[in-house]
């Protein structure tokens, strides 16, 4: 039996497997051949569905309950795996699911013994498995804290034959994963640029013990997986309690679309992310500039003068603020002073003289404020992206260049 752009073995499709969404028994070979590819694609769902339940006409089960293979089984294939990692400095009392198919879930509900952790023997007894097994992370290690489900594309037999190294940087390949499919959006929506309390950690950072990680992955084709888990982060989030989340806090529309817009979008997002994870006002201060610089131009360097137009057209509500707002950003960047000549603009004299913001606005107070107002200057833009995020980016920059009322240059 074949279908494209996969093939089943004859052990693979005569395998009795059980739909997780209604129960029943069902093996890939009783599906009439058609439905496999074309329209119906039902070489993806027989990873965890019945051909009735693809095909929608199976029970409906709605509620988010824990049922892993059920609720994400839909995205899972032959070459698309379910990845769990633990969740720290977040808390919740029901799921929350995201457009991407990713869905956190509170403490313990994540129903992790349907998941059957087994593995060939000759991977299950090498080298790089003991040591991830040294790190003394198991089920129960998730199931003591929030966990955040999602499928992944990956291939399965080469994750397994790698090195233990290479499975501490897999598991900083599934946090960034993590992070883009709504991490970074809860992170923007939620947590606030001047204080760090609220940061939920890195995806994968067992609670109990922030210096372990790991993740679970599971091949729901094969009815295999495993843990992969070991001192994969160099650096632990300790200030305040992290982030309580509600469903409602969430605007699902908030989520950037599948354009080039939307694609920009996300890398700002993740650009914001880390610059709320910086552990000091100057690094915050640079990256948050820098990524004002990419909001305006994503695809080549420009001048931040230019850079200034374009943000301060997003702002400005009539001239006179247009034209303070220009030459806010020339105190903010590379501002002389006028008898002296010596610069007096915040980002050269760090960037280039080594001066810290620390000591260039040495109040809290007015530290605090100058973060704030670029939180509003990127949040103007990048908002404003969000909601154009299905739009081409040469349709986008028309729209931009209309953008122009104060602009006489």
């Amino acid at each position: 039996m074949s279908a494209e752009p996969w093939s089943f073995t004859e052990e693979e499709a005569h395998l009795d497997r059980v739909c997780a969404n209604c129960g029943n028994h069902y093996t890939i070979e009783q599906a009439p051949k058609h439905y496999l590819g074309g329209s119906y694609g039902y070489w993806k769902g027989c990873v965890t569905n019945c051909l009735a339940c693809w095909l929608d006409c199976g029970p409906s089960n709605t509620d988010l309950q824990g049922n892993l293979l059920r609720e994400i089984g839909t995205a899972l294939a032959p070459e698309t795996h379910l990845v769990v990692m633990p969740l720290s400095r977040i808390m919740l009392s029901t799921p929350v699911a995201f457009q991407s198919r990713a869905i956190i879930y509170p403490r313990g509900v994540a129903r992790l013994g349907d998941l059957d952790l087994v593995l060939p023997k000759e991977i299950s007894e090498s080298l790089q498995v003991y040591q991830s097994s040294a790190a003394f992370v198991d089920k129960e290690s998730f199931a003591r804290s929030e966990t955040i489900a999602f499928p992944c594309t990956f291939e399965w037999d080469a994750l397994w034959r790698t090195s233990h190294k290479n499975h501490m940087e897999l598991i900083r390949f599934f946090s960034q994963v993590a992070d883009l499919k709504c991490l970074n959006l809860i992170r923007y929506r939620l947590c606030s640029i001047e204080v760090p309390d609220t940061l939920p950690g890195r995806a994968g950072q067992i609670a109990k013990d922030n210096m372990m990680a790991g993740a679970l992955l599971y091949n729901a084709f094969r009815r295999e997986g495993g843990i992969v888990a070991g001192d994969a982060f160099n650096s632990v989030l300790t200030k305040g309690l992290g982030l309580p989340i509600d469903d409602e806090d969430l605007n699902y529309n908030d989520y950037p679309q599948d354009g080039e817009v939307g694609h920009i979008a996300q890398h700002g997002l993740d650009l914001y992310s880390t610059m709320l994870q910086a552990d000091n006002p100057t690094a915050k201060f640079t990256q948050a500039m820098g990524l004002l610089e990419f909001l305006a131009e994503p695809t080549d360097f420009i001048p931040f003068k230019e850079v200034a137009k374009i943000v301060s057209r997003y702002v400005a509500k009539d001239a006179a603020e247009y034209e303070r707002l220009k030459e806010r950003f020339f105190e903010l960047t590379g501002k002389r002073d006028p008898l002296t000549k010596a610069f007096t603009g915040y980002r050269t004299r760090i960037i280039h003289m080594g001066i810290r913001l620390e000591r260039i606005v040495p109040e809290l107070e007015k530290r605090t404020a100058l973060l704030k107002e670029l939180d509003g200057y990127i949040r103007a833009v990048l908002d404003h992206m969000i909601e154009h995020s299905t739009w081409g980016f040469e349709e986008y920059n028309d729209l931009r260049a209309q953008m122009r009322p104060f602009d006489s240059n």
